[in-house]
């Protein structure tokens, strides 16, 4: 009870009071003495006899509100008023007059239940009021809390965080003032645990940076983050290197490429253990996938590089180089998966098989889609065998289908830049070199076709872009060859089309002004396909910059005329009467806004509140990229509310899956948000919640998940049924056949049946076919993940599956997600970038939970077995009597040849009518019992198995991996857990190494003959004239079989 629970708090104990009504009635004296007396009592026995002395609250109020009375006096009322608020379970009143009854009726320090209660709610009113203060929001209802004095409370709050720095609870102090967004406290703070030492210090900024996501205000979080790089950086300068990893990752949330340089700058130049720890540094930016950041850098890192520099110190920059613009990171993701690929080929061809025996081949969506399966089955692996093996097959895709296959090329190859020109020579449009760039009239483009060669500049594109850490070089190369063909074409709308897709992929986040300006005439051309591809693309190369908005990252120098541009942009979006425009406009605004939090509020609202649908449309994606992992529970509120409410079935679809992309860090909460959207009437969002879950929960094999779209697989719309696929699948990517007790078996069979069933609409086929090529994505080594290692959202991954998404309203987008692919390679690296073979990670789990998924096989047809027919005794004394009355006549009269023929012909018939006969009984034959072979044991799995260097390892697979320490490689960060490059320190470094270097592969094909040796060749000598039958046949006969057979040779 509240009686025996607040004990604790009664001042010093005496003889239990029995009743509290003489005391009250003392109030009412007029003596002050016997007032004050009478109120020292009532303290003393207010938490047993609260229910009494609550009838007289509104005398203690006016007590403790008297001025004329003594200040002692006053407070002693407040306290008691307090004491009983407190048992009256009205937490804010007794905070009121707890403050009133001031310090020496509330101690802080003592842990009872009654100060653990107030401090709790004067700490949510304080910390409201301050959010109220920071976000500029009020509302007409005075807010809980709103009567206590702000002045006290805020005392009270600073006596809190100096007691927790006193008693050293660093971690509470801080939690407080994060949530009270108190920058100057957290300041103070720091500088207390600084004071305790650094270990005290370390330990409260590990806190601090674990504790930033639950801050949502972005403007605070960042000024938190500037104070905390302070510390870092103090850290850093005296000579402690661990602090360089937070000091990088405080420094890239704060967009600051200089300090982000100057550390790798004194890591490199410093011990080889320090040069080591900054290649691992390194690694991880271009992880996060910030193209423009990593340029800035590496700009910054280059330019620190003096003329005195060491050899040793330029080779220690040329591999930093190698890595932050050299496109080495590109080059390991796609040597991985082209040599570890377990993409099955029978796979591709079963799919086709089963659309030609329906006659789906005709069916221009469904060869789009298999065609499109084959990308994502081999994307990255650069083995397209089988569309080489089958171009006839492919010669079936005409117009746009010919356009996407082209430009499917681009996805199997993502990531060779080496080879790109040469592979897509066959496609690219006539060269442009030197018409319009020197001023000369532009070359004729044809405004009809173009199919294959819009494919191809938006294939090159796929390839530079699809890799945040390919190579900048090739990228601007690649760029300005795109370019050259986009300020020519725009007489051809498709070519024009390709041609901006490919510009805003190899320019990604590059805020350009003259690419921007390009881009803006194609889309003001008015054609709605090239003006969408226009829209688009401005989007990518302003991506995550801001424009548009009060605060924005983009160049100074072109700062305003890329915000006029923007304005420009919104308004054309309400002029043009082309949806495709509208929408390209709408999705481009969405990636300008990318990761911008409370910055792009206004913007969001002005297209939530449009009466365009389609405005609407881009602004939950806008929301939902802007806010993209960071949980905020207003982008949620704001997407759930639109996904029930919104008019428009597209918008509300947006708003679901946008959950997705909000929750892609605590994935759980998405099914559970969408469980009831799952049962909604509308498709639209029973697709969109399908596709949610997918996202959510890509790449985990979670089994709650699964069942929650199991339903969904028999929906009675087409399209409703294609998204629980396509989410299944997502869910499914990477799992072994073990996952899920081996349900993922049956999905690959259901996939199979969908698309050999007549009676399933062509969506849904669609959907199953897609659903093939994603669960079995880069030949089973890639799956999607929005999160980088280092916590950062990936911006390629985000932007790739928003753009993906897309294919709902136009097909060439599912080429995008080529971009949010991600290999899930493990690969460490000694200093100089080559991999140790004899470095293994301990993986505790049985090798079966995440092993690749077996192959398919073909089927063979199955040899009838000879069966031996079980002979009645009755059947062998009957045959036997025949046969010694036939060798009785036989005897007599001797039989002819034809009789003796014709007897054996009409007995082998008997025979086989006989077997035939006791074929069709049950009882009366068995099977020859071939021989058994002794069964093996079958041995018991292992609970663990080390993996090999390089390897796969999934998402879920990195939480139960481990590093060995104890052997001779080891990783230089061994605290982060092992997934993605990890560079490795060699305890014995003298000893010989076993190593292989990264090698990109390159267009031959692998199976090819090896060139022969060099030989000598003699001519052989002329035949001799003879008259033999053999030597006079003619001599084209003679030199036919050693033509053949020298062809053979060669």
């Amino acid at each position: 009870t509240n009686a025996n629970m607040a004990t604790a708090t009664m001042a010093p104990m005496g003889i239990p009071t029995a009743t509290a009504s003489g005391y009250l009635a003392l109030l009412e004296e007029s003596d002050i003495a016997l007032r004050q007396h009478a109120l020292k009592k009532l303290l003393a026995c207010v938490d047993t006899l609260w229910h009494e002395v609550a009838e007289a609250l509104p005398s203690l109020e006016a007590l403790a509100e008297d001025t004329e009375l003594p200040l002692e006096m006053r407070q002693t009322a407040a306290a008691v008023a307090s004491r009983v608020f407190f048992h009256l379970e009205e937490p804010t009143q007794a905070s009121r007059l707890a403050l009133e009854a001031g310090e020496a009726h509330f101690h802080l320090d003592r842990s009872t239940p009654y100060v653990e209660r107030l401090i709790k709610a004067a700490l949510d009113v304080y910390i409201q009021a301050r959010k109220d203060e920071e976000e500029g929001t009020s509302t007409e209802e005075a807010p809980p809390g709103a009567e206590l004095n702000t002045d006290q409370l805020k005392g009270l709050v600073y006596r809190m965080l100096e007691n927790c720095c006193v008693t050293e609870k660093y971690g509470h102090a801080l939690g407080i003032a994060l949530e009270s967004r108190e920058t100057g406290k957290v300041k103070d703070i720091l500088a207390s645990a600084k004071s305790k030492g650094d270990e005290a210090l370390t330990d409260t900024l590990r806190y601090a940076l674990n504790a930033l996501p639950t801050v949502t205000l972005k403007s605070f979080r960042l000024e938190a983050i500037a104070v905390m790089a302070e510390f870092l950086a103090e850290q850093f300068e005296n000579g402690k290197r661990a602090a360089s990893a937070d000091l990088v990752h405080v420094q890239q949330l704060l967009g600051n490429a200089e300090p982000v340089a100057k550390v790798f700058d004194s890591l490199l130049k410093g011990s080889e253990e320090d040069m080591l720890l900054g290649y691992q540094l390194i690694f991880n930016l271009v992880d996060s996938g910030d193209q423009a950041f990593v340029q800035r850098v590496a700009e910054g890192l280059m330019g620190s590089l003096g003329e005195e520099a060491t050899d040793e110190i330029k080779a220690r920059w040329d591999q930093a180089s190698r890595v932050l613009t050299g496109g080495f990171s590109s080059e390991l993701s796609l040597s991985f998966l082209h040599k570890n690929s377990h993409s099955d080929r029978l796979i591709m061809d079963n799919l086709k098989k089963a659309l030609e025996q329906r006659g789906s081949s005709r069916n221009s969506v469904l060869h789009n889609a298999a065609v499109m399966t084959h990308a994502y089955l081999h994307a990255g692996t650069t083995n397209d065998s089988f569309l080489r093996d089958h171009l006839d097959w492919m010669k079936k895709a005409s117009n746009w289908a010919k356009f996407s296959a082209t430009a499917s090329l681009g996805v199997i190859h993502a990531g060779h830049t080496t080879e790109a020109m040469n592979l897509l020579q066959p496609y690219l449009p006539a060269s442009v070199e030197g018409n319009e760039v020197d001023g000369g009239a532009p070359p004729n483009v044809s405004p009809q076709g173009g199919y294959a060669e819009g494919g191809s500049l938006f294939a090159l594109g796929i390839i530079h872009g699809s890799h945040a850490g390919s190579s900048s070089e090739k990228r601007k190369e690649t760029s300005d060859f795109i370019r050259n063909h986009l300020r020519v074409s725009h007489a051809n709308e498709v070519i024009s089309h390709g041609a901006a897709l490919g510009v805003g992929l190899t320019s990604f986040g590059s805020c350009e002004l003259s690419i921007i300006n390009e881009l803006k005439e194609l889309l003001y051309t008015d054609s709605a396909v090239a003006g969408e591809a226009a829209g688009m693309a401005i989007g990518m190369v302003l991506v995550g910059s801001g424009a548009g908005n009060v605060h924005n990252s983009l160049p100074p120098q072109d700062k305003e005329e890329i915000m006029e541009m923007v304005s420009e942009l919104k308004n054309y979006a309400r002029e043009t009467q082309h949806e495709k425009i509208i929408r390209g406009i709408a999705m481009g605004i969405a990636l300008i806004n990318f990761g911008q939090e409370e910055n792009a509020d206004a913007i969001i609202e002005e297209m939530r509140s449009d009466r365009d649908p389609i405005l609407r449309y881009g602004a939950q994606y806008a929301l939902a990229l802007a806010y993209c992992g960071t949980g905020s529970n207003k982008a949620i509120r704001i997407l759930l509310h639109t996904a029930v409410s919104d008019v428009s079935d597209d918008v509300r679809m947006a708003a679901v899956i946008g959950l997705a992309f909000v929750l892609y860090k605590t994935p759980e909460r998405v099914p559970e948000l969408v469980k009831l959207l799952l049962e909604s009437f509308n498709p639209h969002v029973r697709y969109a919640s399908c596709m949610a879950v997918g996202i959510a929960m890509a790449g985990s094999g979670d089994s709650e998940s699964v069942a929650l779209l199991e339903p969904m697989l028999d929906d009675m719309t087409d399209y409703v049924r294609q998204g629980a696929l396509l989410g299944t699948a997502m869910i499914y990517m990477e799992q072994s056949d073990t996952c899920n007790s081996r349900k993922i078996r049956s999905f690959r069979e259901k996939l199979t049946t969908i698309v050999s069933d007549k009676h399933q609409s062509t969506l849904t086929k669609m959907g199953a076919i897609l659903s093939t090529g994603l669960i079995d994505a880069g030949g089973r080594n890639c799956s999607l993940v929005l999160g980088s290692r280092n916590g950062f959202t990936k911006m390629t991954t985000a932007v790739g599956l928003a753009l993906w998404l897309q294919h709902w309203h136009w097909y060439p987008m599912m080429h995008m997600i080529s971009l949010a692919l991600t290999p899930t390679l493990t690969i460490g690296l000694n200093k100089d970038f080559k991999y140790p073979k004899n470095f293994e990670i301990q993986c505790n789990s049985k090798p079966s939970v995440f092993a690749y998924p077996k192959k398919l096989e073909e089927k063979k047809e199955e040899k009838k077995k000879r069966v031996e027919t079980v002979t009645l005794s009755t059947t062998a004394k009957n045959k036997a009597r025949l046969a010694r009355k036939k060798a009785k006549e036989e005897g007599e009269h001797g039989p002819t040849d034809m009789e003796v023929d014709k007897e054996e012909a009409e007995a082998s018939k008997e025979k086989e009518s006989s077997d035939a006969k006791e074929g069709e009984g049950e009882s009366m034959e068995i099977e020859v019992a071939e021989e058994k072979k002794p069964k093996k044991k079958r041995e018991p799995e292992p609970k663990s198995f080390r993996i090999q260097n390089p390897s796969r390892i999934t998402k879920s697979q990195k939480e139960v991996c481990e590093f060995d320490l104890e052997q001779r490689y080891r990783p230089i960060r061994s605290e982060e857990k092992p997934f993605g490059v990890v560079i490795l320190t060699d305890s014995t470094p003298g000893e010989a190494e076993e190593l292989e270097a990264v090698k990109a592969p390159s267009l031959e094909p692998e199976g090819e003959a090896p060139a022969p040796e060099p030989f000598e060749w003699t001519p052989p000598s002329p035949p001799q004239e003879t008259t033999s039958v053999e030597e006079t046949s003619p001599p084209a006969d003679d030199s036919k079989p050693g033509t053949e057979s020298e062809s053979k040779e060669d």
